[in-house]
């Protein structure tokens, strides 16, 4: 794991939240509504300017359809997952997208269009 103080996991994972926020194409007003929070709140998570409990993570993932690998996305870097870009952005992905990702490539394998 790498050394980080708490400021830079803050800003990291607020960071993160931003990012797939705004993939998503959820404002902080809606993301707020669905976790029962204000979107002031929203605003100092993401500028890293405030502290997150486990269970806050927890609603933000459920609602954004994410999960916490996504969130904690250059803090934390399980010695399992793979160092390949592409493969930890496959981690990111919800199950559907993983599923049609992993269907393309069986697909263009079934095709040898690569070799």
């Amino acid at each position: 794991m790498k050394e980080n103080s708490d400021f830079d996991v803050l800003k990291t994972i607020g960071k993160n939240i931003k990012y797939i926020r705004s993939c998503r194409k959820v404002t902080q007003e809606k993301l707020a509504e669905s976790i029962d929070k204000s979107a002031h709140f929203i605003s100092l998570v993401e500028r890293g300017e405030s502290g997150i409990s486990i269970s806050t993570i927890v609603d933000i993932c459920k609602a954004l359809d994410t999960d916490t690998n996504a969130l904690f996305a250059g803090i934390v870097t399980p010695s399992d997952l793979p160092k390949n870009p592409i493969e930890t952005s496959f981690y990111s992905f919800d199950e559907k997208d993983k599923a049609m990702v992993t269907y393309l490539i069986d697909y263009i394998n079934s095709k040898n269009w690569l070799t």
